[in-house]
């Protein structure tokens, strides 16, 4: 009777996070798109931004561990992770930079393929 009680109390709690981040994921498309959204982190307004094209996401967990990689890294100061969209936005310090075979390595490393890679500076 535990275990299923346990079970039970699991699958609404999962549901409970999979719901809060469908919300966010529709909030964030209605927002205008000129707009740029950091979810972890910040946005150096004298530093580069990185748009990669991922292929492979499919959950928050996926994007938990993307921004984990990247975070990790000196030049990187935020990260955001488009699941819907399969975007992955990756704000760089000023004078800094990450090479798109650095890029695609680790994103290759965590298991994921990169489609492109776009830069634009702030």
């Amino acid at each position: 009777m535990k275990k299923l009680i346990t079970t039970l109390f699991t699958l609404i709690f999962l549901t409970s996070i999979n719901s809060y981040a469908q919300e966010q994921n529709h909030e964030n498309h209605d927002m205008n798109k000129e707009e740029i959204i950091i979810r972890s982190g910040s946005i150096d307004p004298n530093g580069m931004l990185l748009k990669v094209a991922v292929e492979g996401m499919v959950c928050d967990f996926c994007a938990q561990a993307i921004e984990k990689v990247f975070l990790k890294k000196d030049e990187v100061v935020g990260i955001t992770v488009d699941l819907d969209n399969q975007n992955v936005l990756i704000a760089l310090k000023e004078d800094t930079n990450i090479s798109d075979d650095t890029v695609e390595e680790l994103f290759i490393n965590a298991g994921y393929n990169v489609a492109e890679i776009n830069r634009e500076k702030l």
